[in-house]
């Protein structure tokens, strides 16, 4: 059969109709306005406030389902950009005509004569916001040729049969598919027809059939060479069995794939850094400009990466890292939110609200700043179960760990707790010590506050085995107590003095305060454990009873390693010292006036107990002294030698107890058992079994420890349960001896284990009645 060539509009008249609208509509309204009266000009604006509202839902992908059984909702939401557009200029264009008359519509349309005006400027935008609509609606007011075969008489008579020009858009397209790609004897791939076509505004959909037997291998080429379209703009996808296929193909380039958005710009993150994974719930962000979607695994994926380097997501987005916020899903492993954004809400900053609003919530949970997404940056000060919680905050000269510091110890005077600070560079924090109980200032101060702290710790564990206490209630006469360390590595890195003393008494301190109400603040430029003591006990407890506000960092902070869960992926030293730029230009100009750049202080990765890192920034507080109320600075009198001055300071002056002596290189020596009531010969060096029970016993709560060496009855909600990984750090066993060790003792009724997932967690004692839980 002859085949002729045949042109054809490239959208149906519906949406011919409906583009022609979107460019008349400013003129028309325009020039109408001024001759209607004020009953019509009251009707035309609200008709325009309700098309308004619909073109803006529509803009923003708001709609809702509802909207799916609307007539021609599939070209409204096609059209949406230049909808919006439309809408805009229309506005302007009416609002003038109403308010100003004639004189308003010949400002708007004829002010493009006079440039150099204001009328003029504006005229100038408006015509071309409405010239932009014309081009970018180009395509659907041209046209394109289709092949069609002719039918003759004497063709059909040859072929004994009649075959009808294909009429529709949808008949026209299958008739190609059957020309080329389906022919039995010259089709690129035989038999795979095309059916159930349908055409849409700016694509058409359809299902591929192959023949029994065989399945679909039609090629995205293979299309394009046909209907003269990228390939990157077809989609072919797997249909309810190997012989189906569902096809889709674009006349214009799909969202997904424009590289100035979110989805285009994740095809490149597909294929360096989250492979197997695609975007869901895509939408703008109000809150930054930009935008906001769901990362998902896909089917054949089970989890999302457990770490993400944010610098290479970063610049596969094409973004400074301080432009993009990733954060893993909190319980499902296969999701994550992604934050693309125009600007940082974090660089405006957010000033602080005063005393009353850190007043904690009856979990212990206070707002100290805000999170990118433009929620509260919370930390929890203490646990009505599990007691006071640490606090280690992290960050180089600039970056805003004092003014962090300084947050929480006001955290800490707003919910009347007590304080204890120590500051080797001296009143580095000035408004702190005015909030503190006791302050030891300079490095030998520094370490007397330790020795304090220390001592007040032994009280309260006398006490708490003297009267049997089990959990800590604070009140006005036995407070929670914290312990705020400023620049820790004086005390605690190789090479300080004393060092083996401040790391001892910092090993206590994180091991034993939380169910006494004594929590620890550390501050540091780093996290490097050689910095914190080098003591894994340390860092396990730290990590299980905290929150952790790592700011920017500097080289110093060469092991990624040491940052504790949560912070898989980030660097810290990545964040720029200052918010980005635009007027960065190669060549100096001398007449252009260039911004003064604003540093980033404050800004850092937040994450507390159970929660997730979260790109963060600190309230904004120069002083804290103006917020500080005298019925709030607390102490721990409980204690019955605090206050008399003479002798908190001998005890600040004094070794702990096991410290007395010192070395050859002027530092004091190693302690024993904490807290010994005499002095014992040195200790023979522990078995593995031994070190890991006494590991243990450190770790879990001493009310739960006596209950066990006491004989208790013991049920399954008592239990104080340790993380096997936290067990394995604090006891230094290798993993291979660990697991041997965990077995034995086990066998042996001393520890009992329960499975958690994919971890085990390890208690003392053989395991109660009823756990409901499966054994490890």
């Amino acid at each position: 059969m002859p085949t002729t060539f045949q042109t054809v509009p490239n959208a149906q008249p519906a949406e011919r109709a409906a583009a022609i609208a979107q460019v008349v509509l400013p003129i028309g309204a325009g020039l109408l306005a001024p001759a209607l009266d004020p009953n019509a000009a009251a009707a035309a604006g609200a008709g325009f406030l309700a098309g308004a509202t619909f073109a803006g839902a529509n803009y923003m992908n708001r709609l809702g389902r509802w909207a799916n059984v609307l007539p021609g909702i599939d070209i409204a939401r096609a059209h949406r950009d230049t909808m919006g557009i439309s809408t805009i200029t229309t506005g302007m264009s009416l609002a003038l005509g109403l308010a100003e008359g004639t004189d308003g519509v010949d400002m708007l349309m004829a002010g493009v004569l006079n440039p150099v005006s204001v009328p003029g400027i504006l005229s100038l935008g408006w015509w071309a916001a409405v010239g932009l609509i014309g081009y970018r609606l180009r395509r659907v007011f041209g046209k394109h040729q289709v092949a069609v075969q002719q039918h003759t008489p004497a063709a059909a008579a040859a072929a004994n049969t009649k075959a009808p020009a294909p009429l529709t858009p949808a008949e026209k397209i299958m008739a190609a598919w059957e020309r080329t790609i389906s022919d039995p004897d010259k089709g690129q791939h035989r038999h795979q027809v095309l059916t159930d076509v349908s055409v849409y505004m700016t694509y058409w959909t359809g299902r591929i059939i192959a023949p029994a037997g065989t399945s679909v291998n039609v090629t995205k080429e293979a299309v394009s060479s046909v209907y003269h379209v990228n390939p990157a703009w077809i989609t072919i996808l797997h249909g309810n069995h190997a012989g189906e296929a569902l096809i889709t193909v674009s006349y214009v380039q799909p969202t997904e794939l424009d590289p100035n958005t979110l989805q285009g710009a994740w095809e490149r993150v597909k294929k360096r850094i989250l492979p197997k994974t695609h975007l869901e719930e895509v939408g703008k962000d109000e809150n930054t400009g930009g935008q906001v979607a769901r990362v998902v695994a896909d089917d054949d994926l089970d989890a999302l990466p457990r770490v993400v380097n944010l610098g290479e997501l970063a610049g596969a987005l094409r973004r400074s890292i301080d432009l993009v916020s990733y954060e893993p899903g909190r319980r499902d492993p296969r999701r994550a939110v992604i934050r693309v954004m125009d600007h940082n809400p974090l660089e405006a900053g957010h000033e602080f609200q005063g005393l009353d609003s850190l007043k904690a919530t009856p979990g212990g949970w206070v707002n100290i700043g805000k999170i990118v997404s433009g929620f509260p940056a919370k930390i929890q000060l203490f646990d009505p179960k599990l007691g006071a919680l640490h606090v280690v905050i992290a960050g180089t000269t600039g970056s805003g760990k004092g003014g962090t510091a300084q947050m929480i110890s006001l955290a800490y005077h707003a919910n009347k707790m007590a304080q204890i600070y120590g500051d080797p560079k001296g009143a580095s924090n000035p408004a702190i010590p005015k909030m503190a109980a006791y302050s030891g200032l300079t490095q030998a101060g520094a370490l007397g506050a330790m020795r304090i702290s220390w001592w007040v710790l032994k009280h309260r564990i006398d006490e708490a085995a003297r009267l049997e206490l089990k959990n800590f209630v604070p009140s006005a006469m036995r407070p929670y107590c914290a312990t705020i360390l400023d620049e820790a590595a004086q005390l605690l890195a190789p090479g300080a003095p004393n060092r083996k003393e401040a790391v001892k008494i910092v090993k206590d301190g994180a091991s034993l305060t939380r169910s006494l109400g004594m929590p620890w603040v550390l501050i540091n430029q780093t996290v490097n454990l050689d910095q914190l003591g080098s003591e894994q006990a340390i860092r396990a407890n730290l990590l299980a009873g905290g929150t952790w506000i790592i700011l920017r960092t500097d080289s110093d902070q060469i092991n990624l390693g040491d940052l504790p869960p949560g912070f898989d992926g980030i660097d810290p030293s990545l964040i720029p010292p200052v918010w980005v730029e635009d007027d960065d230009a190669l060549v100096y100009d001398p007449t252009m006036a260039e911004s003064d750049p604003r540093r980033t202080f404050g800004l850092g990765y937040v994450a507390a107990p159970g929660g997730r890192a979260g790109m963060m920034r600190i309230d904004n507080l120069e002083d804290a002294t103006p917020h500080i109320r005298p019925e709030n600075i607390m102490a721990p009198v409980d204690v019955p030698w605090w206050g008399d001055q003479a002798y908190m300071e001998e005890l600040a002056q004094t070794p702990i107890p096991g410290f007395e002596e010192k070395d050859s290189e002027g530092g004091t020596g190693e302690a024993g058992t904490s807290f010994p009531g005499i002095d014992l010969p040195k200790a023979r060096e522990l078995t593995s079994e031994e070190k890991v029970l006494a590991a243990l016993r450190d770790e879990s709560d001493p009310m739960y420890v006596d209950m066990v060496d006491q004989g208790d009855e013991i049920g399954p909600e008592d239990v104080d349960y340790v993380e096997r990984g936290q067990l394995q750090a604090a006891c230094g066993v290798a993993e291979s001896t660990f697991a041997n060790v965990l077995n034995k003792l086990e066998k042996a009724g001393k520890i009992h284990r329960l499975k958690n997932g994919k971890t085990s967690k390890v208690a003392l004692g053989p395991r109660p009645e009823a756990t409901g839980e499966e054994a490890a």
